[in-house]
């Protein structure tokens, strides 16, 4: 007796059709399990999706809503369901059953629950269909559309059932069942290619779409947030079940920096670092130091341990093939299904033993490589700040910059490999003593061709990196001259050079797709020549077997298959991984002459000593080169006593900022002589330096906030107005450079970093210049004299106004220290400096104009400097310092998460050439899997046979052969496509982007950091060359071969397609749950200020912008080129922006700007003539003298218009003017714009050639300009038969990006 209620379900008779015809385990049972099984447990998982969608409709509030455009699809799908939905129904009422054989009547329990069910399936289906028509959304789409394949799938293998017993089957109800497949896979393949049209949905608002940015962290799980492996138990850590919680939080939104655990302390870089240093400098004092003996005693123990999984990962690797054998031979021989049960569990726990291993291993190394990596990074970066000098030289910014990416990648890759150098070995041995046991000698020439295949993958491989290398110096070239275009961007658009640079970037482009097309190809050829050798093993060791007279049994072949692919891997890597062990040794190297360099003695200042001065030099010669000639500095001796004020002053060029230099001793000392600063130092550049923060945050650099101190600072550098007016006050965020503040505001803001350091000494390195005349006034009484007394301050100026007010002056010149005293010594017995102040205008300045200008201040009591030009300030007494909003200027760098979207993939498809290069793509991989499928099935006919005679193992070895090397053969020119499809579309793309970013309007740049913009054009376009032509075959390649291996299982076992395609949803719900998702240094600031001045007078445009062109330079020098630009552009058209009043006094209209207003804008004569204009109240506060003389040039000059005889003066100056500026430019431009903007390349060999030529190029311009050379200019153009006209009107024509 069997189970009652399962033959009353089922309802079996004995010895019927089912149990004659039908070749089944079931038996009698096989249409009733076959109906329940399959096509119920379908149709329940189609009905199960349907309501889920049903109810994410309808209830999920959070899911985004659409609308339909147009609803004549669903209609038709609504069609279709209904019918699918009402023949089981209607079978039902006609009585109509599919199983029954022999005019058989009535329905057993089983069919008549598969049919209520299947109708109630496609019912709900037809509910979804109705309510998408009012609301779509695009969650959980696929998912349904994989149900109803799922049933389609039930549905063929019942087919194939009843099929198989036609003959006795009632017609009606055959034609029934059929009509209804149809019908059904008509629904399928609409719904598959199903690409709605949609609207937002306007009745609805979807409640916290995204979790926002500002969103609270949601804890994971872990003490104190750290990351929780180290105290996961044994299974948790071998099955990674500790990451859940994250993976979890990865599923519910995207996952972003604040949502991932800490770091454990182990894994930190400052611990990291710490035990390497402390490895490295027991290593160092061994007579033989060794970096890689310190790596291996700081990271080496998990390096190791990984080792021994990679032990086991090797050992079960040949339990697949060893037991599939067993299993093969237990087939054919006909053993008890047990032992081939057996067999079979032993290949699946071979294979999950070996992904464990294999997942520990490379946990464990891939850590270890990031830990190195991370240890290199800091340990580079500590010790480029403890150079010496003389160790700097060898050691430029873009050698260290090199070992931190490129070193520190290699030894990381190398560290991640470095196993493959002994499991190779040991996995080609245990392969070629297997493949000996199976097929003997013959396996010997097989395994021998594999060996000899070594030299050559040696050969090629470095073919390949050598013509990669010559690709990245091109991309480095590209990448290079994009920084400069970036940053100098402003430039660019003003002179219209965005068509010069484009033609400049897209030729070196071209360079470097051409050497990534060699490479690249090169690499494909050497993948065709791996996958054609196994074929070539295969098809001579089967061969050679078959020869030899042995029987090839399936267990044989397929067995040598799975040992032939096993030997593919160590012997495609091992060259490989040779070739970067041998580049990772360079690194080592590298790196260890960089560690083992000398270090700069970096031990802390003195303290302040009363008695003592804040510094001392004695006898200093100074130089940035030992072995030039001359030194930089000579001679230098001064002492600064503590709490002094000193003036440092000279021409442009004479080693102001290198005296500085040497006293923060950052200038070697060359003799021996000493230099001493005591107490803590504070620097204020002469460029400020700002970085992308807010106001306060770039104060603060770091410290403590403490409210006096920092409103303090605030204060007497004159900040408070300036915060008035930013919209989040001082929690306002500067852009990178400080593009949204003005230069004056850059350089207070670094004015008041500096107060705040509260510091002992001082250094200011002419900050004053970037202000305005009034402002520069308060800063210096507020801040530099009076906010900082009692502290040693040192002040580099070419503002000389200041001098009266400062303890002592130093005078350099000719890199000497030629003049030193107070104001009145050196006024009254200093030769330079009343020349000096002589040139600035200023020799008629009283001693006390101090108290003038005190006193003239106390008349104006209620107009104070910093408001009298000034829009009056308004209360808001609602502000509390610290509390307002953080206002962004730099937005939050835009990222897509999730799976790609079609809009990315039409566009690269367009990029590529179209949908007729994918079609071939697409074509290829079909072909490729085509003769894939038939050199096994092929394989699978030969081995099927029961002897094999000489002459046919000649003809199933050709068909083999044929099949095997056609596979390969398409592969390759699929491959080929592929790359030259691919880099076709990263050309497209790169010219896109860049002309795009050549013609953005300059917001773009000042709301979005440089870094960022090339990254873009650095490693995006780096992936997109490589990455995703690599990935995408691989991923493509991938996918077809899945997609053939199911064509094939379902031809062979329908039902072993329906039953391992749930392995399928659950592999995509596990993917979505787990989808976490160097320019003029050495040139002075008023050096480089000039070459740009230089170039704009060449262009003679006729427009001319001077943004504090002369800001740098001293009075003399200032002037000079004044006299000089009004002589040359005469008749062009020139917008000044100056603090300098001297600069723009003599302009025929002034506009004074406040806050972003015009507050004033006339001829300099009338707003002087107004007592009460901002601008008269300007020129006042520069003091009385300077005052008189200001309005002397104003007054002066329009009696001097006046006189013709300065007019024919100017008229015959002109000429002369004009051969001097483009003598002495010419060259010094050229080369400019040669080696600082990459534009073109001098034939001089020498960089340090180049660097002198430029600067003597500078020094005769300066020259040029006193009125000096015009002899020697005269002799040159008579010597080249240049005639003086010519060198006159020449000029006119522009200077464009590589025209010398």
């Amino acid at each position: 007796m069997g189970f009652e209620p399962l033959i009353w379900y089922c309802k079996p008779e004995p010895n019927s059709i089912w149990d004659k015809i039908v070749d089944s385990t079931f038996g009698s049972y096989t249409p009733c399990a076959i109906n329940t099984l399959v096509t119920s447990t379908s149709n329940l998982v189609l009905m199960g999706l349907c309501l889920y969608r049903i109810w994410l409709i309808s209830c999920n509030v959070k899911a985004q809503r659409f609308c339909l455009k147009s609803h004549y699809y669903n209609y038709m799908l609504g069609m279709l369901a209904c019918y699918c939905a009402v023949q089981p129904v209607l079978r039902l009422l006609t009585g109509n059953s599919a199983f029954n054989l022999n005019e058989e009547t009535g329905f057993a329990p089983f069919e008549i629950t598969a049919l209520v069910i299947e109708s109630l399936a496609w019912f709900s289906m037809i509910i979804l269909i109705l309510l998408e028509t009012k609301v779509y959304i695009r969650q959980f789409r696929w998912l349904v559309r994989f149900g109803v394949i799922y049933v389609l799938v039930g549905d063929i293998v019942m087919l194939d059932l009843l099929l198989s017993v036609k003959d006795y089957s009632n017609r009606s109800a055959l034609f029934l069942y059929i009509s209804t497949v149809i019908f059904q896979v008509l629904f399928g393949t609409l719904l598959l290619v199903y690409v709605p049209n949609l609207v937002p949905y306007s009745h609805h608002t979807t409640i916290q779409a995204e979790i926002p940015e500002n969103g609270e962290y949601e804890p994971l799980c872990g003490d104190d947030q750290v990351c929780p492996e180290m105290c996961a138990n044994l299974l948790s850590r071998l099955s990674f079940g500790w990451i859940t919680p994250l993976m979890k939080q990865g599923y519910r939104k995207p996952i972003t920096e604040k949502d991932v655990w800490k770091l454990d302390k182990w894994d930190q870089t400052e611990t990291l670092n710490e035990k390497f240093q402390k490895c490295w400098m027991s290593e160092f004092q061994s007579s033989n130091p060794w970096l890689l003996r310190a790596f291996n005693n700081s990271l080496g123990k998990r390096f190791w341990y990984g080792g021994i999984y990679k032990i086991g990962n090797e050992l079960f690797l040949f339990v697949g093939p060893i037991f599939l054998s067993r299993l093969l031979d237990s087939m054919q021989n006909g053993d008890p299904s047990w032992i081939d049960y057996i067999y079979a569990f032993s290949i699946f726990v071979g294979v999950l033993v070996c992904v464990l291993c294999d997942a520990q291993y490379v946990q464990n190394v891939m850590r270890v490589g990031f830990q190195l990596r991370s240890t290199l990074v800091a340990a580079v970066f500590r010790k480029s700040l403890r150079l010496t000098h003389e160790s700097r030289k060898k050691f430029s910014s873009g050698k260290l910059m090199n070992m931190i990416t490129t070193d520190a990648n290699a030894l990381q890759e190398v560290c991640q490999q470095l196993h493959g150098l002994w499991s190779a070995p040991f996995r080609i041995i245990i392969a070629m003593v297997l493949l000996y046991q199976e097929l003997g000698v013959a396996s010997f020439i097989g395994s021998l061709m594999l060996v000899l295949i070594i030299p050559l993958q040696t050969f090629v491989i470095s073919k390949v990196r050598k013509l990669a290398k010559e690709a990245l110096q091109q991309t480095d070239k590209r990448v290079g001259l994009m920084i400069e275009i970036l940053s100098a961007m402003d430039t660019v658009k003003c002179y219209a050079w965005e068509t010069s640079f484009q033609s400049r970037i897209q030729s070196i482009r071209h360079e470097e797709l051409s050497w990534l097309r060699k490479a690249q190809l090169l690499y494909a050829l050497n993948n065709f020549i791996l996958n054609s050798i196994p074929v070539l093993v295969t098809v001579t060791s089967f061969g050679m077997f078959a020869l030899l007279g042995r029987e090839l049994t399936p267990a044989r072949a397929f067995t040598s298959l799975s040992l032939f692919s096993v030997l593919r891997f160590p012997l495609s890597t091992l060259p490989s991984v040779l070739s970067k062990v041998a580049n990772a040794n360079v690194s080592l190297q590298r790196l260890e002459e960089l560690f083992l360099a000398e270090e700069r003695n970096l031990k802390q200042n003195p303290p302040i000593v009363p008695g003592l001065p804040a510094i001392s030099i004695k006898n200093g010669y100074f130089s940035w080169d030992p072995k030039a000639e001359k030194a930089t500095l000579s001679n230098i001796n001064v002492e600064i006593p503590v709490g002094s004020l000193v003036a440092i002053i000279g021409g442009t060029g004479e080693g102001k900022t290198s005296l500085i230099s040497a006293m923060l001793e950052e200038l070697p000392l060359i003799s021996d002589g000493n230099a001493t600063i005591r107490g803590t130092v504070a620097y204020v550049p002469q460029i400020s330096w700002i970085f992308n923060a807010t106001v306060r945050e770039n104060i603060l650099f770091g410290s403590k906030f403490d409210h006096n101190r920092y409103w303090k600072a605030i204060d007497v550098t004159s900040l408070e107005h300036d915060l008035n007016f930013l919209p989040g006050r001082d929690f306002t965020e500067i852009g990178e450079r400080g593009v949204n503040i003005s230069g004056g505001q850059k350089q207070r803001v670094s004015l008041a970093r500096a107060v705040y350091s509260n510091s002992d000494v001082y250094i200011f390195d002419d900050p004053l210049s970037a202000l305005d005349a009034h402002i520069a006034q308060e800063v210096f009484r507020n801040c530099i004299k009076e906010g900082l007394q009692g502290k040693t301050r040192v002040l580099v100026t070419n503002q000389l106004h200041f001098l009266p007010q400062v303890e002592k002056i130093i005078l350099v010149s000719e890199g000497m220290i030629k003049e030193q005293g107070t104001f009145e010594e050196l006024s009254k017995c200093g030769p330079l400096f009343q020349k000096l102040m002589e040139n600035a205008g200023k020799m008629e300045q009283e001693v006390d104009s101090n108290k003038d200008r005190d006193s003239h201040d106390n008349k104006t009591d209620a107009l104070p400097f910093n408001n009298e030009a000034m829009v009056e300030l308004p209360n808001d007494t609602n502000y509390e310092k610290g509390k307002l909003r953080k206002s962004v200027l730099v937005k939050k760098e835009e990222r897509e998460t999730g799976v790609v979207s079609w809009k990315v993939l039409t566009s690269y498809t367009s990029a590529l050439g179209g949908l007729w290069v994918v079609s071939i793509l697409f074509a290829c991989y079909t072909l490729t899997e085509a003769l894939r499928i038939s050199s096994s099935t092929w394989l699978s006919v030969w081995t099927s046979q029961d002897s094999t005679a000489a002459s046919q193992a000649g003809y199933f070895i050709f068909i083999y052969a044929l099949f095997s090397f056609g596979q390969v053969s398409v592969a390759l020119a699929n491959s080929y496509w592929l790359i030259i499809s691919s880099l076709r579309a990263a050309k497209r793309l790169h010219d896109a982007m860049l002309d795009k970013i050549l013609r953005t309007p300059m917001v773009f740049f000042q709301t979005n950091p440089v870094g960022r913009i090339i990254n873009r054009f650095a490693k995006d376009t780096g992936d997109i060359d490589t990455n995703v032509f690599n990935l995408g075959n691989m991923f493509l390649g991938q996918v077809w071969q899945l997609l053939s291996t199911f064509v094939l299982i379902g031809t062979v076992s329908t039902i072993s397609l329906w039953a391992i395609m749930p392995i399928l949803i659950f592999f995509y719900v596990a993917y979505i749950f787990y989808q976490v998702s160097e320019g003029g240094d050495n040139f002075s600031v008023g050096q480089r200020q000039l070459l740009s001045l230089a170039r704009a007078l060449l262009r003679r445009s006729k427009i001319l912008v001077l943004d504090e062109a002369t800001a740098a330079v001293d009075v003399r020098t200032d002037a000079l080129i004044q006299k000089t630009i009004r002589q040359e552009f005469y008749s062009c058209t020139m917008l000044i922006i100056a603090h300098r009043l001297n600069t723009i006094i003599d302009c025929n209209r002034i506009l004074l700007l406040d806050t972003g207003k015009v507050l004033e804008y006339s001829s300099p004569e009338k707003l002087l003539q107004n007592e009460e204009t901002a601008f008269y109240k300007m020129v006042q506060s520069t003091g009385p003298v300077n005052a008189e003389y200001l309005c002397s040039l104003v007054f002066g000059r329009t009696e001097n218009n006046s006189n013709e005889y300065n007019k024919e003066l100017e008229i015959h100056t002109k000429p002369l003017a004009s051969i001097h500026w483009n003598t002495a430019t010419q060259f010094a431009i050229a080369t400019t714009l040669s080696s600082l903007q990459h534009l073109q390349s001098p034939n001089t060999k020498d960089k340090k050639d180049i660097h002198n030529i430029t600067k003597n190029a500078v020094t005769t311009l300066q020259e040029v300009l006193e009125g000096k050379h015009g002899e020697s200019i005269e002799e040159t153009l008579t010597k080249y038969h240049v005639p003086i006209d010519r060198c006159v009107f020449e000029p006119d024509r522009p200077v464009q990006p590589g025209i010398s």
